[in-house]
Order: C-alpha cells, then sequence, then structure tokens
C-alpha cells in the first residue's frame, strides 16, 4: 500500500548536539546519507532536508511512498507504531531503513523517532561528586593553613 498523496518524512533530533546522526556524503553515485545505529535514510544530492522544529529535520516524499518489513506492507493509518523488526520505507527517491524506534502517521506526515535509550552508567553523577569531595578537600587544607599561621 502506497501514501497515495505527496508527503513529508520528519526525522526527530538530527541536529541535537548529543544525537548519534552522522551525515555521509557520495554513499552512492550523487546520493548522500544520514546514519544511526538504527537506521540510514538517503536522498540524492538534489534534494535538500529541510529543518523541522529545534532539532528535527524533514524531507518532501512522494505519492509512491511505501513500507515494507519482514511481516509485509506497511499500511499508512494515523498512530503510533514501534518498528520491531527492519523496515524499508521507499518512494523512488528517498529510502529509509530502520530497525527500531517507532513511527508516527498523521495524514501525510511521517514521523520517525529512535528508541529512548536510559542511560544507567551514571558516570556524570560520580563526577560530580568527584568534584564536591575535591572541592571540599581544597577549601579544608586553606583553612588549616590560615589557622596555623594565625
Amino acid at each position: 500500500m502506497t501514501l497515495g498523496q505527496p508527503g513529508y518524512l520528519v526525522i526527530e533530533g538530527v541536529r541535537d548536539s548529543l544525537s548519534e546522526f552522522s551525515w555521509r556524503e557520495g554513499v552512492r553515485p550523487s546520493r548522500r546519507a544520514l546514519v544511526w545505529p538504527e537506521g540510514t535514510m538517503t536522498w540524492p544530492d538534489s534534494l535538500s532536508l529541510d529543518d523541522f522544529g529545534r532539532s528535527d529535520v524533514g524531507i518532501v516524499c512522494r505519492a509512491e511512498l511505501s513500507g515494507v518489513g519482514n511481516s509485509g506492507r506497511l499500511i499508512f493509518a494515523d498512530g503510533v507504531y514501534p518498528v520491531s523488526e527492519p523496515l524499508l520505507l521507499a518512494d523512488g527517491v528517498v529510502e529509509l531503513h530502520v530497525s527500531g524506534g517507532e513511527l508516527e502517521v498523521r495524514g501525510s506526515q511521517i514521523r520517525y523517532r529512535r528508541p529512548q535509550i536510559v542511560d544507567n552508567s551514571q558516570k556524570a553523577n560520580w563526577v560530580f561528586l568527584c568534584g564536591l569531595i575535591l572541592l571540599i578537600i581544597v577549601l579544608m587544607r586553606r583553612a588549616r593553613k590560615k589557622m596555623r599561621a594565625s
């Protein structure tokens, strides 16, 4: 099943400074690519990505946009759908390959969101704690030196 009308494909969080998206030129002749751990989007050099919101990008797609995965063809009905298997969306010009995350379909707009990854490493908390301990040690040494001097 195809989209049936010209649409707009939006990828969330591409321009976020902490995102894992990377731009590639010349992946195939006269094509560009946007690559991230769960997917890849390719499009011709003649098309440009549009800024969409604060950190998202979008690209116009044709009415022939269709999707296919291991379970069969994608039906473009409004809603939010998790991507639980590799999925290919293509219209003959733009290709989007994803293996995780979710798709939100609202009319002719399709929005892709990466999966939410929870970082349980607590690195930032440990660095902050070490900084506080170091600050306390330095201040206590200065206080001792001033007490001895007086």
